[in-house]
């Protein structure tokens, strides 16, 4: 995440989940639903859903307790890539959106 190209190639996944998730609406209630913007922070990548397949199916299925640990697989795969996710909130705790604001980890106070 430290390289622009890297950070790049990070934001081109998702605008590519976002663009098949578009592309097939039959499986609208089945995907995220990415919400990118480019202007709400000058460091780093952000973007939030309001709809998760995992925490769906968490709460259709008595299986609460094991969602946060779904979300905070979230943290672990960012900082294997070597950025930082700052978070507010989750649907798993009953916030309207999950919020991912993923930065480089070299940059010290990210804006």
């Amino acid at each position: 995440m430290n390289r622009s190209e890297d950070l790049q190639k990070a934001k081109d996944k998702f605008h590519a989940m976002q663009d098949w998730a578009d592309a097939h609406p039959q499986y609208k209630d089945k995907t995220w639903d990415f919400n990118f913007d480019d202007t709400k922070h000058k460091d780093g990548s952000y973007y939030h859903f309001t709809r998760c397949p995992l925490e769906k199916f968490a709460r259709g299925n008595g299986y609460l307790e094991v969602l946060p640990v779904c979300c905070e697989i979230d943290y672990l795969s960012t900082e294997a890539s070597h950025g930082v996710l700052h978070r507010d909130y989750t649907l798993a705790t009953g916030g309207h959106i999950c919020d991912y604001w993923i930065v480089p980890d070299k940059i010290a106070n990210p804006q």
